[in-house]
Order: structure tokens, then C-alpha cells, then sequence
């Protein structure tokens, strides 16, 4: 079977499994080279697959599928892909319990809202995100300091694992695919959203840390707009401002919060 897919690093081991249940990829649509495309790049060189950075059209798409393209498969794509009505298989993986959680913020909303698990559901794609039929899913607990970047470790481990069981019996599966019915939408996240403020709880200010992970929580530090990707926190008795740096060197800043201190390594504190 030709497979045309779409994505980035975070699910490329996926390409690997349908190589190894003998499907062909032919085409791949991906982001522009960066630290989350270069594992996606490097396979399409070695395999000769062909490449595109555009996004997905219509008459793309239906040349695909004139050119013996049978199956559409991405993971975590955020751009929408026209599905030909002509094409056997169309498949997507989503990272919540399908039809709880769709959206396309999902990860950071499931440890904004303290949710007891997360999961992984590919379903069949449709015009609409989030809201084919559902082929196959599994429930995934999330920890109690769950974090945005140990959620996607979870993810990307337990989804080709998932898919290898899928391609084993695709046609049984797609025959016996389940409808959404009910469920939740979870509207995109904002930048407020993603804001933290030095007057709030630690608690509040670590759970957006660890909801946003490396994608990084914007603040304000001494009049300075920044993003931070990482940090460490402790709950702290003080008389300080919130807001009042503690100390500062090379190494990291370490600022009051309403009771307690943020650590922010160097290195994990960018310009926003």
C-alpha cells in the first residue's frame, strides 16, 4: 500500500512501522527544516520519498490518489487535508479519548484541567478535525505532575505501538470503526492561556509550566517580556514582592512567586 503522511519528529517513528508491514511511504508533508522536522527530512532522504512544506491542496491531493496513493496518515498535522472521496483509507491520530478532548491544544488542556488520563485515538479523517470514526484507542493515566513533555514521551512511545496493532488487521478495523457521538471540543489555548504571573500561587504557576512544557509560558521579568521553556519551583514562605528577583547570575534567575520561588535555568529563558 502507497502511504502519503503528514507530521513531524514527534510521531516519525510511525514511518517505521509501516515500512516494516511492507507499505511504500511516497509522499510526505511536513513543516520547514527545523529541530521538529529534521528526523521527519533525513527519512525522506534516505528512502527518496518526495517532500513538501506547502500545505495540502485539493488537486495535491486527488493526484495522489490517481497516482496509487491508498492511504493519508498524520499525527499531530495542523493544517487541514483534503480527502478525496476516492481514497480507501484516511487516518489520524489525536491524543485524547476520542470524542472527549478535540481541539487542537489538547496536551496543555488535559494538565489544565487536572484530567486523570489521556489517551490515543486513530480515526479515520474527515472534513472536519476530530471527527471521523473511530478505529482504534487506548487510555493513557497521566501522573500526577504530568508535564506537556513527559505526556508527548507517553505518547510517541505507546502510538506506533498502537498503529502496528491497526495495520495488522486494517481492513477489519475499518469495517468495524466506530462513530463519534457527544464528546467535548476544547477551544484553542490563548496567550493569556499561556501567561504566568508572579502574583499567583506557586501551584497555579508550576501546573502552566509543566501544561506548556517546552513550548515555553510567557511572563514579565524586571519590565522584560520573556518566554520560559523550563523551570524548577518550591513552595517558600517570604516577605517579598511578588515578582522580586532573588538572585541572579550566569547560570539562572530565581524570582519570587506569591509563596514561594521559581528557578529559571538560563538556558530555558528566551526574548518573547
Amino acid at each position: 500500500m502507497k502511504v502519503a503522511y503528514f507530521g513531524y519528529n514527534a510521531f516519525s517513528s510511525c514511518l517505521d512501522v509501516f515500512e516494516r508491514h511492507n507499505h511504500e511511504i511516497v509522499f510526505i508533508f511536513t513543516g520547514e527544516s527545523s529541530p521538529h522536522t529534521d528526523q521527519i527530512i533525513a527519512f525522506a532522504e534516505r528512502t527518496s520519498c518526495q517532500i513538501s512544506f506547502e500545505k495540502p491542496n485539493q488537486v495535491h491531493m486527488e493526484a495522489l490518489v490517481h497516482d496509487g496513493v491508498e492511504c493519508f496518515f498524520a499525527a499531530e498535522y495542523p493544517w487541514r487535508i483534503p480527502i478525496p472521496a476516492s481514497l480507501p483509507f484516511a487516518i489520524n491520530v489525536h491524543p485524547t479519548m476520542l470524542p472527549d478532548g478535540k481541539g487542537p491544544t489538547p496536551l496543555p488542556s488535559l494538565i489544565l484541567k487536572d484530567s486523570q488520563y489521556s489517551g490515543i485515538t486513530l480515526h479515520k479523517m474527515t472534513s472536519k478535525f476530530d471527527d471521523g470514526d473511530i478505529l482504534l484507542q487506548e487510555a493513557v493515566s497521566l501522573d500526577t505532575n504530568e508535564s506537556f513533555d513527559s505526556l508527548s514521551l507517553k505518547l510517541a512511545i505507546k502510538t506506533p505501538v498502537l498503529l502496528n496493532k491497526l495495520l495488522s488487521n486494517l481492513q477489519d478495523y475499518d469495517q468495524s470503526s466506530t462513530p463519534q457521538c457527544g464528546g467535548s471540543y476544547w477551544p484553542k489555548l490563548s496567550r493569556e492561556d499561556q501567561t504566568i504571573y508572579w502574583n499567583t500561587t506557586t501551584e497555579t504557576i508550576s501546573k502552566k509550566l509543566r501544561a506548556f512544557g517546552s513550548l515555553g509560558v510567557f511572563s514579565e521579568i524586571d519590565n522584560q517580556a520573556c518566554l520560559i521553556t523550563a523551570a524548577q519551583w518550591e513552595l517558600h514562605s517570604h516577605s517579598l514582592l511578588p515578582g522580586t528577583i532573588l538572585s541572579a547570575d550566569n547560570i539562572a534567575l530565581v524570582i519570587a512567586t506569591n509563596d514561594g520561588f521559581v528557578r529559571i535555568p538560563r538556558k530555558h529563558l528566551l526574548s518573547a
